[in-house]
């Protein structure tokens, strides 16, 4: 799960929801949106990873989910993917849903970075922790604290390098 941290960051980030997903998606998982082909992919190098990065935000447009936890958007569907570079310094709540880590390991200070295909091919999509290289990355998420939102979550200040 994902969620801006303030109202005012739709007004300041730019969206594409001309792309269709290539895989099962949640919101708040990581995608590089292809206009010329109209797809979503994940980053499939860890080159696509370090670059700029959207975050999946989908509105829950199904009545039968009963949780949000449980919203899923399939493969071939549209995504509403947010440039997370125009976000520089402004809050983001995501839920270790979409976090390969345990959440037990994860603290104040922490960066979050996006998974890339070719090395974690298992966890398409995901942010990971990243202690050491977090500023090879265009975009990093730093914990700023453990919230329950998703039973499970973090609130995170975005930060571009």
């Amino acid at each position: 799960m994902f969620k801006f941290g303030t109202i005012g960051a739709y007004k300041q980030v730019r969206n594409n929801p001309r792309c269709k997903a290539t895989i099962d998606l949640k919101n708040g998982m990581v995608v590089i949106p292809n206009e010329a082909n109209k797809t979503a992919p994940t980053p499939a190098t860890a080159t696509l990873a370090k670059g700029d990065v959207y975050v999946v935000y989908n509105i829950i447009d199904q009545p039968e989910i009963r949780s949000t936890e449980d919203f899923v958007i399939p493969t071939g569907d549209h995504v509403r993917a947010f440039r997370l570079a125009d976000l520089v310094g402004l809050p983001v709540e995501i839920s270790d849903a979409v976090i390969k880590d345990s959440y037990s390991g994860l603290a104040k200070g922490d960066k979050l970075v996006p998974c890339d295909d070719a090395t974690d091919a298992t966890n398409k999509g995901m942010w990971k922790k990243d202690a050491t290289t977090a500023s090879d990355y265009k975009v990093n998420l730093e914990i700023i604290e453990k919230t329950p939102f998703g039973d499970k979550g973090l609130f995170c200040k975005v930060v571009v390098n």
